[in-house]
């Protein structure tokens, strides 16, 4: 079964105080589908996901380049109507944030806001968004007591309630079972895996076996850099990258030592690209490391192909700006065919 893109992020750069938070991220996200997204503390994750409803935009001296297109809209676009968008666009917290009001409230809040006055409606609506996150049956005699006395976890159902209410089209999980306990975490994994027939699901975790469990699509982050993304199966079990492989499996995380670079980025014709890697890699030694400088045309699959059908390792694949190309290879024979 093939899924639509519903999320397109092109070149989405985030600066913090002009510390490069996120670096030229380029990545489509399916629709009915779970995406989940992966990396060390600190690197770009949450920035990344709220990026996606401009949530961003709330922290101080932020600055953000690049587009992130909603069923083709540009939400950084002039004009857009943030309100609108963040009906659109739901998220869940890594702690329940409960409004400080009645359980019925919460789920009626949003709603409200957008313009439903009918009681019955409402009523209804509350009906079926508790019920949709499987809280209905646990509150249903106590509509009207403060959400503030449920649990932790009943608070992070009523919390996707609260969201799915305004009937969005993206549901984001910022960690959203990490301060629940495992009965409460398994019961919101069920409904992200329930719900994601109808919406896209991007969750944030720092959790590789929740991420085993619940994703069909992976995206792995690490300093600022959006270094893999693919289907779960591909990114966990053959990933492509070296720092993927050592995320992945515990190891250390470092970068690997260049011995020689090559730059590319003036070449206009691939096969030209191909011969001078090819004559480059001739000149260092099996295991060690080239830098490749390329633009769009030299990093397009047919060299990084080319290198891994001749036996070479690709270490990584990396955006610098929005023209220029970084490949890190390691020589893995003596030979290279062009």
């Amino acid at each position: 079964m093939g899924f639509d893109t519903r999320i397109r992020v092109k070149d989405l750069t985030v600066w913090y105080a002009g510390h490069l938070a996120l670096n030229h991220v380029s990545v489509d996200i399916p629709d009915r589908r779970i995406t989940a997204v992966i990396g060390p503390s600190g690197c770009g994750k949450t920035t990344f996901l709220k990026s996606l409803n401009r949530l961003i935009e709330l922290q101080q001296e932020v600055k953000v380049a690049g587009q992130v297109l909603i069923d083709g809209e540009d939400i950084y676009g002039h004009g857009v109507e943030v309100t609108h968008l963040r009906k659109k666009v739901g998220l869940l917290l890594q702690r329940p944030q409960v409004l400080p009001m009645s359980i019925y409230e919460n789920v009626a809040y949003g709603p409200r806001i957008h313009g439903t006055r009918n009681r019955r409606q409402l009523q209804q609506t509350v009906e079926q968004y508790l019920r949709e996150s499987s809280l209905w049956d646990e509150v249903k005699d106590r509509l009207h007591t403060p959400a503030s006395r449920l649990s932790i976890g009943q608070q992070q159902r009523l919390c996707l309630a609260r969201a799915l209410a305004v009937e969005p089209e993206v549901i984001l999980g910022d960690e959203p079972t990490s301060a629940l306990d495992p009965i409460s975490a398994e019961r919101i994994e069920q409904k992200l895996q329930e719900l994601k027939g109808r919406y896209s699901v991007v969750l944030v975790t720092h959790s590789l076996r929740q991420a085993q469990r619940l994703a069909d699509e992976v995206m792995f982050f690490y300093l600022g850099d959006l270094i893999e993304h693919g289907p779960a199966d591909q990114v966990f079990h053959r990933p492509q990258f070296q720092k993927t492989k050592n995320y992945l499996s515990g190891r250390f995380i470092e970068e690997p030592k260049i011995h020689r670079e090559l730059d590319l980025r003036q070449s206009t014709a691939q096969g030209e690209a191909i011969r001078a890697v090819g004559g480059e890699l001739a000149t260092v030694a099996y295991g060690e490391v080239l830098k490749i400088l390329g633009n769009e045309l030299t990093v397009a699959d047919g060299l990084p192909n080319s290198l891994r059908s001749a036996g070479h390792e690709i270490l990584e694949i990396r955006r610098l700006n929005k023209t220029d190309w970084e490949i890190l290879v390691q020589k893995g024979t003596d030979t290279y065919a062009v």
